[in-house]
């Protein structure tokens, strides 16, 4: 099995150094990630311009560009040959709305586009434990059922210990607050995040609060046929 591993933190972050170690045990992986941290950059991708890359060695690549730019560039421009693509481990969850923002995400996103099979891991901030303690078990889940898919990325969020197991969670819209500081001319962003015991019982949030390693689809299509229906109903109704 070969492995394109990518993230949004940099070519030599943590996560993704050990995300290599662990992915190693089933097959070849080649790393192309960005040479900085690139975090929050959702499926922001560069055309039109130049890419510096920096070969580090024969199985690691450094962009000078956004994660999308790395998965699009190892399999169009790279040629990288690959069965997964994978992303992360990234510092810090990848839940709820956040999905819409993460550069994790996104470079899968990016990757589903070539119809290949995608997996993207988040470990809580500053703990991998959970990834190195678990990988194998989590890993192995995924395969004996057959989770991975070319119509949908899969989305992996690893909890804080106790590790209580492995779920399949929905994504859940939080209900957030944004405010901000200001000082003459700037602002400093925070966010309140909702209480996850308000969350529902199957939720993401809720779940890898709770000890669970969970597992969510994310669809490769932001199109909601169920609404386009609705929508040319409407239509049809004021013809």
């Amino acid at each position: 099995m070969k492995f394109l591993l990518t993230n949004d933190d940099g070519y030599n972050a943590p996560g993704i150094l050990l995300l290599r170690d662990k992915l190693s045990k089933y097959g070849e992986v080649t790393i192309v990630a960005p040479h900085k941290h690139m975090s929050g950059k959702s499926t922001s991708i560069t055309l039109g311009d130049w890419l510096k890359v920096d070969k580090i060695d024969d199985h690691t690549y450094a962009v000078h560009g956004t994660p999308t730019d790395c998965t699009s560039l190892a399999l169009s421009g790279l040629y990288i040959d690959c069965d997964i693509v994978v992303s992360g481990c990234n510092n810090g969850h990848n839940l709820s709305y956040d999905v819409l923002l993460s550069g994790t995400v996104g470079a899968c996103l990016g990757a589903a586009i070539f119809r290949k099979k995608t997996v993207a891991f988040s470990a809580p901030f500053d703990d991998y434990t959970c990834l190195i303690e678990h990988f194998d078990e989590i890993w192995e889940y995924i395969i004996k059922h057959n989770l991975l898919s070319k119509d949908y990325v899969l989305n992996v969020n690893l909890p804080k210990e106790p590790f209580k197991g492995i779920a399949l969670a929905r994504l859940f819209y939080r209900k957030d607050r944004y405010y901000y500081d200001q000082k003459d001319n700037t602002y400093y962003a925070l966010r309140d995040t909702q209480e996850y015991l308000d969350m529902p019982e199957d939720s993401d949030c809720r779940l890898v609060k709770e000890g669970y390693a969970v597992i969510t689809p994310i669809s490769r299509v932001p199109f909601d046929e169920k609404q386009y229906e609705e929508l040319k109903k409407k239509v049809q109704e004021n013809e």
